[in-house]
């Protein structure tokens, strides 16, 4: 599970998050779609980048959780 702060309140990362916070970052909320979209192609690779610096299957197990989840194919429809 991915902790990453978007905000001061919250620890864990989401779509809605990310959206409610986008004013935070002077964007508006098509502006933040964008971004996150761009971010959800970009790390749906995030295997094939692992695989290429030498990670081991069993570490990239591991990190599957902070990659492969619900809010990912979300950001990636917006």
């Amino acid at each position: 599970m991915l902790t990453t702060n978007i905000d001061l309140d919250e620890g864990t990362c989401s779509v809605d998050l990310l959206e409610a916070a986008s004013e935070f970052f002077a964007l508006t909320l098509p502006q933040a779609r964008i971004v996150i979209k761009e971010v959800a192609a970009v790390t749906a690779t995030w295997r094939d980048a692992a695989k290429a610096v030498g990670a081991r299957s069993a570490e990239i197990s591991r990190m599957a959780s902070a990659f492969e989840h619900d809010d990912l194919k979300r950001a990636l429809a917006l």
